[in-house]
C-alpha cells in the first residue's frame, strides 16, 4: 500500500518522561473514540501523572508524531511475562484509518523481535466493530476471553507468532 502524504511525514520514536502531557491528551481523545462506540474506559479521564508513572516501568512505549510534534498515535510494549504483551494502542481521531496503528504495531513488533522474542500478546474489546478483525488480519489468534463484569463488554486475548528480527525500522513512516 502506498503511503500518503500525511502518513509518510510522520514519525516514530521512542517516548520519554517529558511525552507524559502529549500520550495522556492523547489517550483521551483516542479513547473517547471508543467510549462513543459501547467501549467505555478509564482512559478518557487518564491526567500526565498517571501516564509518566507507567513510562517509569520497565517497558517500551513508542509515539507516532507529525513534523510540528503532534502525537498522532502510541503503542506501548511490557516485557514483565514471558511473552511480551502490546497494550495501549491509541491513534488520534483525525489519524484513524491512514495505517498509523498499524505502522505502531509493525514497529512494536519489530522492537519484540529484535529483543528476541518469537512471540507477542494483546487484550482487545469483544464485539468492536474492527479490531478483532483487523488484529486477526495481522496474525493475531484468539487464545481466550476474560469476562468483565462492570464493563458491556468482555476481553479477548490473543497472540501472533513473530518472525526474526531484520534489524531496525526507526525512523520515518513508510520508510523500509
Amino acid at each position: 500500500m502506498a503511503d500518503t502524504p500525511a502518513r509518510a511525514s510522520l514519525t516514530i520514536r521512542r517516548v520519554d518522561q517529558s511525552d507524559a502531557p502529549a500520550l495522556a491528551a492523547l489517550y483521551r481523545r483516542a479513547y473517547q473514540s471508543a467510549a462513543d462506540d459501547g467501549f467505555p474506559s478509564s482512559m478518557v479521564d487518564i491526567e500526565a501523572e498517571t501516564v509518566s508513572s507507567w513510562l517509569e516501568r520497565d517497558a517500551t512505549t513508542i509515539i507516532a508524531e507529525t513534523a510540528d510534534d503532534e502525537p498522532a498515535g502510541t503503542v506501548r510494549l511490557l516485557e514483565e511475562r514471558d511473552v511480551p504483551y502490546a497494550e495501549r494502542l491509541a491513534v488520534h481521531p483525525d489519524w484513524q484509518g491512514q495505517g498509523v496503528g498499524s505502522h505502531l504495531m509493525d514497529r512494536l513488533e519489530s522492537i519484540a523481535s529484535e529483543q528476541g522474542h518469537d512471540r507477542i500478546q494483546l487484550s482487545t474489546y469483544t464485539g468492536h466493530p474492527f479490531l478483532l478483525e483487523w488484529y486477526r488480519d495481522r496474525g493475531y489468534e484468539r487464545t481466550g476471553t476474560q469476562e468483565i463484569t462492570d464493563r458491556p463488554y468482555d476481553m479477548c486475548s490473543m497472540e501472533k507468532s513473530l518472525e526474526p528480527a531484520r534489524g531496525g525500522e526507526e525512523g520515518v513512516i513508510g520508510e523500509q
